[in-house]
């Protein structure tokens, strides 16, 4: 085999194992201690591994007693899915998040 065709199947193999390793990664790698990181938590749980890494976040002005209102988008099944999230910190530290589809 050629070198270059090594090179670029021991990249393709690191890429499968990345991909494949993303959900198992996600509890570690997203928690409740920052605000995006609880969203994306909560997006894990909803059953979207993938999605909770490449939603965009986006803040927006909320209310204080709902916490601060985040803007969320990803791809789903049948295309972009909103979601628009509360964030509010709990208590030493951990972020309360609730979610939904709009008004």
């Amino acid at each position: 085999m050629k070198k270059k065709t090594k090179i670029i199947l021991s990249l393709l193999a690191a890429l499968i194992v990345i991909l494949v390793t993303l959900p198992v990664l996600s509890p570690v790698v997203f928690t409740t201690i920052s605000e995006k990181g609880a969203i994306r938590h909560e997006i894990y749980k909803r059953g979207y591994p993938y999605q909770s890494y490449f939603a965009v976040l986006q803040k927006r002005d909320g209310d204080n007693e709902s916490g601060n209102l985040y803007y969320v988008n990803w791809l789903g099944e049948t295309g972009q899915t909103p979601h628009l999230c509360y964030s509010k910190k709990a208590s030493d530290g951990e972020y309360k998040v609730s979610c939904g589809t709009g008004p």
